[in-house]
């Protein structure tokens, strides 16, 4: 997994919790002794993350383990497409892979690979 895509994985995890706890920014800021836009860009996956600010992040979103917030590591599956955001339906994930499959298979009949 590249250091990108851990970052926008934190981003989308913090950002879930505190929509989930019905918390502005502004509230998550105060509550891990943080500014609002640290926040914004931690949530974006622009900023890289303290380790302390990740257990402050952990207390403020009244998780139990900091462990909670990291990604998980990645699975190798044979180059099976992984869809992370959790706001997407198994529906959705299911016509998303659709797509993709069509498009790659589409992609290697032209190339001959």
């Amino acid at each position: 997994m590249s250091q990108d895509a851990i970052y926008k994985s934190f981003g989308r995890t913090v950002a879930a919790r505190r929509k989930a706890l019905v918390m502005t920014q502004s509230d998550l800021a105060n509550k891990a002794g943080m500014s609002r836009a640290s926040i914004a860009s931690i949530e974006s996956g622009r900023q890289n993350v303290l380790l302390h600010h990740v257990f402050g992040l952990a207390e403020a979103l009244k998780l139990e383990r900091v462990a909670d917030l990291l990604p998980e590591k990645p699975k190798p599956e044979g180059g099976k497409m992984q869809i992370s955001d959790e706001s997407v339906t198994a529906i959705g994930k299911a016509q998303i892979e659709n797509i993709v499959s069509q498009a790659l298979s589409r992609r290697l009949g032209k190339t001959g690979s």
